[in-house]
């Protein structure tokens, strides 16, 4: 048989995991203020469509694809895709830069994680929209399993590798 929880027992859990619940807390708060207030300056980051829709459209020109990218719209020969907010690597950056402030260190560190992680979650975003560019050209019907279940959760892996990475090579 268990016994209760006693509240001296969790004073001596708290303390010793502080460092960790320091983390997260200040992770969730993080997360939580750079989410409202992309959410607040929205308007002004729908630059960030175009120009991932025209860089997509550039980069699928050099692989050979005929497509015409206007606006946040990229039109190939039976294929559109339209690059909404989601499709910017925003969501990712937030997730990352959150991780990378909360995590204790110096502040150049932190500095250099985010000038690294944010391009290098940048480029693998713009690998993923060519790579689901070539699936709804030519496997349609998994394009939205690709995209919606397999992309989300490789790109979930990479913020966190990313972040892993600039802890082992930067912090320590």
């Amino acid at each position: 048989m268990r016994s209760a929880i006693t509240k001296d027992d969790l004073i001596d859990y708290i303390n010793l995991n502080k460092d960790a619940i320091k983390f997260i807390v200040s992770f969730i708060a993080l997360c939580t203020f750079f989410y409202l207030l992309y959410y607040y300056f929205m308007d002004r980051f729908a630059f960030l469509e175009n120009m991932t829709a025209s860089l997509l459209g550039f980069l699928l020109h050099i692989l050979g694809v005929s497509n015409v990218a206007s606006g946040n719209n990229v039109i190939m020969e039976g294929l559109s895709l339209k690059i909404i907010d989601e499709c910017t690597a925003m969501f990712g950056s937030i997730v990352y830069v959150s991780c990378v402030l909360a995590y204790p260190t110096d502040v150049k560190k932190k500095l250099t994680g985010i000038a690294l992680g944010i391009p290098s979650l940048y480029a693998i975003n713009m690998v993923r929209l060519v790579v689901l560019a070539f699936v709804g050209l030519w496997y349609p019907e998994i394009f939205d399993y690709v995209h919606t279940y397999l992309w989300q959760t490789i790109f979930i892996v990479f913020v966190i590798a990313i972040w892993l990475v600039w802890v082992d090579r930067v912090v320590k």
